[in-house]
């Protein structure tokens, strides 16, 4: 039986880029999303490309539908093997006119629910001694731009959370890793590609070392 890796925020970019990538590898792909019909045009185009897709309508945030499309997802397959968290809200506004209610609902959604997912699949996992998990970060992290201050704090969290379950879990051989993405990502760009960051993370999967590639 194939592997599976578990895509949650899978779009037309990253995430489609990242099934591809692991798809060409032989595994299955289960894609998780809020919108259901842009979800289907996805498993559709992965389908069509020879790939194992299927499609499972959730949302991050929200603990009790992301349970239910895992749950959906353990109908098809016993094992999960891998999951990427590809989420991020994405708000353009100055850090400087934030509000405490802002960054708290941000922070849940580009952080803190990579917990809910993780909690999920960790006794498996755990069962198992293997596993892993993937997290999207970006250049913000690293240098955060004050028109994205959500955002950016958003990212710096999700490095830390990285380098810190990369810690806590490697004893129990499995394997959290980050691609900081530092660029605008779009299919016509010189270097951040879709396509050359989903190399990255199949990268972090098989090399299972460093926490981080900053790309």
């Amino acid at each position: 039986m194939s592997k599976v890796i578990v895509i949650i925020g899978a779009g037309q970019g990253i995430g489609k880029a990242v099934a591809t990538q692991f798809g060409k590898q032989g595994f299955s792909i289960a894609l998780i999303a809020r919108k259901s019909e842009k979800l289907e045009i996805l498993k559709q185009q992965l389908i069509a490309e020879g790939i194992d897709a299927h499609a499972f309508t959730g949302d991050a945030g929200d603990p009790e539908s992301m349970r239910e499309a895992f749950n959906q997802i353990w109908e098809i397959w016993e094992h999960i093997d891998t999951i990427h968290y590809n989420v991020a809200k994405i708000k353009n506004v100055n850090i400087a006119i934030e509000t405490a209610d802002g960054l708290t609902r941000d922070f849940k959604i580009n952080v803190a629910s990579v917990m809910t997912a993780l909690h999920l699949v960790l006794p498996d996992m755990e069962k198992k001694e293997k596993g892993t998990i993937l997290l999207t970060g970006g250049g913000f992290a690293l240098e955060p731009n004050p028109d994205y201050g959500s955002l950016a704090i958003g990212k710096a969290g999700i490095r830390n959370l990285a380098a810190s379950l990369h810690q806590a879990l490697k004893s129990k051989n499995i394997f959290v890793g980050t691609v900081t993405v530092c660029g605008l990502v779009s299919p016509n760009a010189e270097k951040h590609t879709p396509a050359n960051i989903a190399t990255q993370f199949w990268k972090l999967y098989t090399e299972r070392n460093e926490f981080e590639i900053q790309f």
